[in-house]
């Protein structure tokens, strides 16, 4: 058997009664299989409990996959050992958040942070029922390269949702990529022409799906409006 073990700083955190922070830690090694039996979630934060931005110890503490996930792109920086990358990156970090990844330990790390980086103002049994109904992904990378992939690369369009696309006609050029990410509500219907129909990744956040559904109805109101006057 093979076993590794990873370094864990499991925080608590003191309000004084100034509302300022302060934080004491403890590192132990954490098994994989391990049971966290003595650690129990903290109590929940909120953003009103702080007069200026928390700055942690473990602002830089990742959960890493030991995956072997080389790219096989020959133009790709990973491959090419450039030094100020390697050091900027960290080829082994856990892109996926899944049932079985989200223990005590963890979500007390994620807890300090305010969404969408971590869980601050939640409560883990309920981000833990909602976290344990992901499957695991059948890669533990983000972009698989395509069979079709002669030399083992990847081609990506990055397409926001701002009107420089507008009369383009690139739609069929974006949609020729291996990849299409869609960010901030990007509209695809009725523009296919200027920015294609296919969507691989679609980013967005939580206010950027709000915001952007007001637009959308906004220009719907007026596409329809528009068409009543013909």
């Amino acid at each position: 058997y093979i076993f590794f073990v990873k370094t864990v700083i499991t925080s608590a955190l003191i309000l004084s009664p100034l509302r300022t922070t302060s934080l004491y830690k403890t590192e132990k090694p954490i098994y994989p299989t391990e049971r966290e039996v003595n650690i129990t979630p903290i109590p929940v934060l909120y953003k009103n409990n702080f007069t200026k931005l928390p700055v942690w110890d473990f602002e830089d503490v990742y959960l890493r996959n030991n995956e072997a996930r080389r790219p096989t792109c020959p133009d790709s920086l990973q491959n090419k050992e450039d030094p100020k990358f390697k050091e900027a990156t960290l080829p082994d970090i856990q892109l996926w958040l899944y049932k079985g990844l989200l223990n005590i330990t963890e979500w007390n790390r994620l807890a300090h942070f305010n969404n969408p980086f971590g869980f601050m103002e939640y409560k883990y049994n309920e981000v833990k029922g909602a976290v344990d109904l992901i499957p695991k992904p059948k890669s533990p990378i983000l972009l698989s390269v395509p069979e079709s992939s002669k030399d083992g690369c990847i081609r990506c369009a990055v397409v926001g949702s701002g009107g420089i696309l507008n009369n383009s006609k690139m739609g069929k050029e974006i949609d020729s990529h291996d990849y299409v990410f869609r960010v901030n509500g990007a509209v695809t219907q009725g523009y296919e022409e200027d920015v294609g129909n296919r969507t691989s990744v679609y980013v967005h956040t939580a206010f950027s799906l709000y915001l952007d559904a007001s637009l959308l109805k906004k220009r719907i109101s007026q596409k329809k409006r528009k068409n009543n006057y013909h």
